[in-house]
């Protein structure tokens, strides 16, 4: 409903929850740092491995070159000499790239390299601080709460009291004047009940609050 006055409840969760909405905030943001991180290091090992392994293919594609070259020039095959000659070079130019590759791929790797055991531990401290340093404000904070309902229940008991101590019972000499007395009595009950609504109390800013009164009695 649009215009609502928040319920005392309602302020008072949100005032809560804006206190530790920060903290957790903060402990999640590390947590998906930390998790992107682990990812980005995945990747670039991925790529180092399959740099690495694209190397040591083309460099066993060399030495397999090699030896049918050798093979070809002491049995003379032209034939198998110009076909070796003609995957050399190609295969040199493979091999210069997939180097470049495994070079850049170390490098970005070592830059995503991270210990993963420190800073998992750093999370998991983060959390143990934050727990125990959450537990004491929470702590704190009922037991302010118990004293602040205390204070109130015992502030609110007393000016009852005395506003009920303002009401003196006449004296009656007869049962009509009584029961005339009871009928009044019920028609301004009736009208301070429908006229009187304690939640329509004005708030005053907390930092305006000032001590809880602690009326005299009369």
């Amino acid at each position: 409903m649009i215009g609502r006055r928040k319920t005392l409840g309602e302020k008072i969760s949100a005032t809560i929850r804006a206190e530790f909405v920060g903290l957790i905030a903060g402990l999640e943001e590390d947590r998906q740092e930390y998790r992107h991180r682990l990812k980005c290091k995945e990747e670039a090992w991925a790529s180092l491995e399959r740099a690495q392994a694209e190397v040591e293919r083309l460099h066993l594609r060399r030495i397999e070159l090699k030896k049918r070259f050798w093979e070809a020039y002491y049995e003379q095959d032209e034939s198998a000499l110009s076909k070796v000659s003609s995957e050399h070079k190609p295969l040199e130019r493979a091999v210069k790239r997939a180097e470049r590759s495994l070079r850049r791929a170390r490098v970005k790797f070592t830059k995503a390299d991270f210990d993963e055991v420190e800073e998992g531990f750093v999370l998991k401290s983060k959390a143990n601080i934050a727990e125990d340093e959450v537990n004491r404000r929470l702590q704190v904070l009922e037991e302010t709460l118990e004293e602040v309902l205390a204070e109130v229940r015992g502030a609110v008991g007393e000016v009852g009291q005395a506003l009920r101590d303002e009401y003196k019972e006449p004296d009656f000499d007869t049962a009509e004047q009584q029961n005339a007395h009871v009928r009044k009595m019920i028609e301004v009950l009736g009208a301070v009940a429908e006229g009187y609504d304690p939640r329509r109390a004005k708030a005053i800013s907390a930092r305006h609050v000032p001590e809880l009164p602690s009326p005299e009695t009369r």
